[in-house]
């Protein structure tokens, strides 16, 4: 169960010319059962964690679990909680029984794997459960046959209370208060002039004076860009200007602020959108790719395409717009019509031939399965296997804990971070730990108002989950490699001695924490924003923001059939070295 714990900031006139407000979301759980031997806090403080090196009751052989009252706690609500971790493999169901009454208190049809289970349980009354002492496990194999695995770890039954309590985080005035925490000593040293509180959280945002939201808007993207950090790694475009007409509705100004936030500054980190508009269905049916010689057609998603343009062919102009000096993402952005819209390609052949295809749009266009990016594990051969992580989180964590013992079997493991756009920090810490077991450094973090760096040391690993030095592992990157992901490809480089980044092209260089800031009159308006925090994150005294990590081994791409998904020259390359 989710609490919020509001944390208020007050911003000083010394940075600002207008006074407000932030509040930070914590997230915190309190505990009221919990399991007799072997209990680890289930304290949530900024994410939900998973505590890898705790050891689980093994359902199976241990039928019956104690239970020990921690305290009680005034609660309105009569409904109770149940929250555990499960790994799990062959098992039908699971049941949480009372055996007094033999009442089956929660019972679930778990998929395979690790995962966290956190329910109401609106049967059970605060009178019932203070009566309970122990509680009873049923299990019901999928296959009786086959072997099953079924732990459980962090149980906890009763009534959640929701805790605030008042913090003052780091100000940006460069004063600190406030209590810090260890997230369940995954971090052995964290730098004593910030904390992580806050560098997770979302930040409302409150003007002391009544002004109208498109003002509120304006003075917001204000404090935004002097505070904005990375304006010596970025070419910050001192010409782009807001081009939105305040008279055109909200979406509209949003949609014109969000186009000059991503023109002046290029930052994955930084953005704005409002939930609720009316966005216009665009889409496209064909994809482009740079090569040396200019854009290709990297893709045909639309088989009645398929007879008008070919795999490869160079484009030069859409709709009459030259692209060859566009952006990647920007050439592509013209392809996207709304339905019944038309597109205008222009066209050149090896010989210098130009021909023109015109094509109308459809509603929408099936994307093939070999162009989804999904997390998923999969063997090449007897020696390889391969790990495709789409984002820094739990299930990224948990496909690694589930395939361990192949992993540890095998010669060589690939880890696939393309287009790996980060996730979260203390994940990418726990990945890490399976390849690094001694204490490491993770990062650096410079104050920016002493400009001191202290290092972010991780806690050595004394569980079992370790990979041997002896894998040989291959990093794949490329330009949509950012943050955490760059930390991982930095960390596995410089700690696993059998490591090697192979790409086309050096990671984003985008490696900061991530804020997301609303309009406490308005919560659809939401900026995402790199610009309130304290510190700036460096990896061995230096920023990789704008420059990003270059591969160890360089891929040259020669045509559009090198590429993902088709031969996959990278990944036949990260397999043959």
């Amino acid at each position: 169960m989710r609490a919020l714990v509001y944390i208020i900031l007050l911003i000083s006139n010394v940075y600002y010319a207008q006074k407000m407000q932030f509040a930070y979301l914590e997230k915190n759980v309190d505990t009221l059962y919990y399991t007799k031997s072997d209990y680890i806090n289930y304290n949530i403080p900024s994410v939900n964690d998973f505590n890898i090196k705790g050891s689980s009751f093994n359902i199976n052989k241990d039928k019956r679990i104690l239970l020990i009252k921690k305290h009680s706690v005034e609660h309105d609500s009569s409904d109770a909680s149940v929250i555990f971790q499960l790994f799990s493999k062959n098992i039908e169901t699971l049941s949480i029984k009372d055996p007094a009454t033999q009442k089956v208190i929660f019972n679930i049809n778990p998929k395979n794997g690790y995962k966290e289970i956190e329910t109401i349980l609106p049967g059970l009354d605060r009178k019932l459960l203070s009566e309970i002492k122990e509680i009873d496990f049923e299990i019901v194999k999928k296959d009786p046959d086959r072997e099953s695995v079924c732990e459980i770890k962090n149980l906890i039954i009763g009534n959640i209370k929701i805790q605030k309590k008042n913090f003052l985080p780091n100000s940006l005035s460069g004063k600190m208060s406030g209590t810090r925490y260890d997230s369940y000593g995954l971090y052995k040293s964290y730098p004593k002039f910030d904390k992580e509180e806050d560098n997770k959280g979302t930040l409302y945002f409150r003007l002391q004076n009544n002004k109208s939201e498109y003002k509120s808007i304006d003075s917001l993207i204000s404090i935004i860009e002097k505070n904005y950090p990375f304006d010596f790694a970025r070419p910050v475009s001192r010409v782009a200007k807001i081009k939105a007409d305040t008279l055109s509705g909200m979406c509209n100004y949003i949609s014109g602020v969000d186009s000059y936030i991503r023109q002046k500054y290029n930052d994955p980190h930084f953005s704005i959108k409002m939930n609720g508009c009316k966005t216009k269905n665009k889409s496209t049916g064909v994809l482009l790719y740079r090569l040396k010689e200019g854009y290709k057609v990297s893709a045909i998603l639309d088989d009645s395409l398929k007879n008008k343009l070919y795999l490869g062919e160079s484009i030069v102009r859409i709709d009459g717009t030259e692209i060859q000096k566009l952006s990647s993402e920007r050439a592509n952005e013209l392809l996207l019509k709304e339905p019944n819209g038309v597109s205008k390609l222009e066209l050149k052949n090896s010989k210098g031939e130009v021909r023109t295809v015109e094509y109308t749009h459809k509603d929408s266009y099936k994307i093939p399965s070999n162009f989804v990016q999904k997390t998923e594990f999969s063997t090449i051969n007897d020696e390889i296997v391969y790990l495709k992580i789409k984002h820094i989180d739990k299930d990224a964590l948990y496909i690694f804990l589930e395939n361990l013992p192949e992993i540890k079997s095998k010669k060589k493991l690939v880890i696939d971070l393309r287009n790996n756009g980060g996730g979260d920090f203390l994940i990418g810490a726990q990945i890490l730990s399976l390849f690094i077991p001694d204490e490491f450094k993770y990062y650096q973090l410079r104050d920016k108002f002493s400009g001191k760096n202290e290092d972010v040391i991780v806690n050595k690993n004394l569980s079992d989950n370790i990979i041997s030095n002896k894998l040989e592992l291959r990093v794949l990157v490329n330009k949509n490699t950012s943050c955490v992901s760059e930390l991982l490809a930095y960390n596995l480089k410089k700690y696993f001695k059998n490591t090697k980044v192979i790409g086309i092209e050096h990671t984003a260089g985008a490696l900061a924490t991530l804020y997301e800031v609303l309009l406490e009159n308005n919560n659809n308006i939401k900026f995402r924003t790199n610009a309130f925090t304290r510190s700036i994150i460096m990896l061995d005294g230096k920023s990789i923001e704008g420059k990003g990590i270059s591969p160890d081994i360089h891929v040259n791409i020669r045509k559009i059939e090198d590429l993902q998904p088709y031969n996959d020259k990278v990944l036949i390359t990260a397999i043959s070295k």
